[in-house]
């Protein structure tokens, strides 16, 4: 018992030291150079989402990129509210927009994923773009990311952000687009670095032609989350096409938080299921994120045992008031770097709930312990 602190210690320094390589990776951002126009396909999945997919299409609709070089997918999920009359309508006096509706998912493929996948074997794009149908993009939202795609770029993960600076939000809307800025700052920096990370399914573009490489997502398709990261780490792994991170403010995407502090552990729940995936795609990654649980696993362990008083001494708080700090410039640097240093007044409480928190969404997510779409979550969809 007496080595634990220094085991603390240990791996708040380690978890330190790759918040420090990152830092300084973020001073180093990918500009797009591609300036050749190419066919783009826009691909949506979309289940009862008759609240936002007519504000997103309408976005869609108004691109400033030729109107002849791309077009729009939305793949209806099995929606039983009126996405798909809206839809249906908007495809009817805009020729770029396209329904495809989807009947009946196989045994064995996650929903999502099969909507998706049915989405890009009916594109006809270069480009594959992507975005989420709760989600909104500005007017040179394609032509950007499409600057991106140099010839060796196989995957650009794009920014999106839950909610826009200077609009007034819940407590819980805040924090959450805290947190997000925050873990999308370590997918730029990671990504930087050439060993990429993570990636949203809010907002990412992939050639045609690597998805292809890998078979889509038939290898995961028993996965039911993970149609960004765990497609992202397939190009990255079995292709040798090359992977940015888009970080020009007009690539990005304004996604809608969620509503309450539950429904916002749901979806990290959901996110944190693909970690242990991360082995077979990534090993690194999947090093990282041992190594995060381990040390917030560790530190709350250090906390309790102090509290309870079968550890003496001050370090387990050293080691917290270290880790606060690693963890507030690694913040301060993905506010900057998004241009959302209205956020960081979040960090106090940030701060606070983020080791219950990590250990607590590590944990249930890899349960599965989670809904989605009205469906019960797990890990894997059974055959």
């Amino acid at each position: 018992m007496n080595a634990l602190p220094y085991i603390i210690g240990l791996l708040t320094m380690l978890y330190g030291a790759i918040i420090i390589i990152f830092i300084l990776a973020l001073r180093r951002p990918q500009r797009p150079s591609n300036d050749q126009r190419c066919s783009v396909s826009v691909i949506v999945a979309a289940r009862n989402e008759e609240r936002s997919i007519g504000s997103l299409l309408q976005d869609l609709i108004e691109q400033d990129y030729p109107a002849e070089l791309y077009e729009v997918i939305v793949a209806n999920d099995g929606s039983t509210d009126r996405t798909t009359d809206i839809i249906s309508n908007l495809a009817a006096r805009c020729p770029q927009v396209h329904l495809l509706d989807i009947r009946e998912t196989p045994a064995g493929f996650s929903p999502k994923k099969y909507a998706l996948q049915c989405a890009v074997e009916r594109s006809h794009g270069e480009i594959i773009l992507a975005t989420d149908a709760d989600c909104r993009v500005g007017p040179k939202w394609i032509s950007t990311m499409v600057r991106y795609f140099n010839p060796d770029v196989g995957f650009v993960i794009g920014f999106s952000q839950f909610g826009q600076a200077g609009q007034a939000q819940k407590l819980v809307e805040r924090f959450q687009a805290f947190d997000f800025v925050t873990l999308m700052g370590v997918a730029a920096a990671s990504t930087h670095l050439g060993v990429p990370l993570a990636a949203s399914g809010q907002n990412l573009g992939y050639r045609r032609s690597a998805f292809d490489q890998v078979d889509g997502y038939r290898p995961i398709s028993q996965r039911v989350s993970g149609d960004d990261v765990l497609l992202m780490q397939m190009i990255r792994k079995y292709t040798s096409f090359s992977i940015v991170f888009a970080s020009e403010p007009d690539s990005y995407a304004v996604s809608a938080p969620q509503p309450t502090w539950t429904d916002f552990i749901n979806q990290r729940n959901r996110w944190a299921s693909n970690s242990g995936y991360q082995l077979h795609l990534n090993p690194l990654f999947f090093a990282y994120l041992l190594l995060t649980f381990s040390c917030n696993l560790a530190l709350l362990t250090g906390v309790i045992l102090t509290l309870c008083g079968v550890l003496k001494g001050p370090l387990p708080w050293i080691w917290i008031a270290a880790k606060g700090w690693f963890e507030y410039c690694i913040a301060r640097s993905g506010c900057r770097y998004f241009q959302r240093c209205d956020l960081l007044h979040c960090f106090p409480l940030w701060f606070i709930l983020q080791i219950p928190y990590v250990v607590a969404v590590g944990l249930m997510g890899s349960l599965g312990l989670f809904r989605w779409k009205g469906r019960k979550g797990a890990t894997e969809i059974k055959r």
